[in-house]
């Protein structure tokens, strides 16, 4: 969702000041980094702690996709700095999609393919509070 407001601020019209900008990619840094430190204390250590990484195909692949895609979003905020940004806001905005994109696809290989089955593993299925 911020990524989203980040990309529909980029294109209205007339163009917005670049500090506000500015303020919706650091919410969105800190909220990635905040995403970032809670699926490792939630999902990365405990399973590595457990010995069991093995049990779900393809973890440590997967584990080392989440820190690549993190470089990723690096590396685009390192490209589009806000100079470049006010240079060419149409070419950003084309970059975020790219990226959001990206950050989509990842999400869903990641609850997918390691957060449901790695909790799974962890509480040996039991059932939540709620019921």
């Amino acid at each position: 969702a911020a990524a989203e407001e980040l990309l529909a601020t980029v294109r209205r019209t007339p163009p917005v000041r670049l500090d506000e900008i500015a303020q919706l990619r650091v919410r969105l840094a800190n909220l990635a980094l905040a995403h970032l430190r809670s699926e490792d204390d939630v999902i990365v250590k405990p399973l590595i702690a457990s010995g069991r990484i093995e049990d779900i195909p393809d973890a440590s692949t997967l584990i080392a996709q989440i820190r690549t895609g993190h470089g990723a979003y690096s590396d685009h905020v390192r490209t589009w700095t806000l100079q470049a940004v006010e240079a060419d806001r149409a070419g950003y905005a084309r970059a975020l999609v790219e990226m959001i994109d990206l950050l989509r696809g990842q999400t869903s290989r990641e609850e997918n393919l390691l957060y449901w089955p790695a909790l799974k593993l962890l509480t040996g299925d039991r059932p939540s509070p709620t019921g």
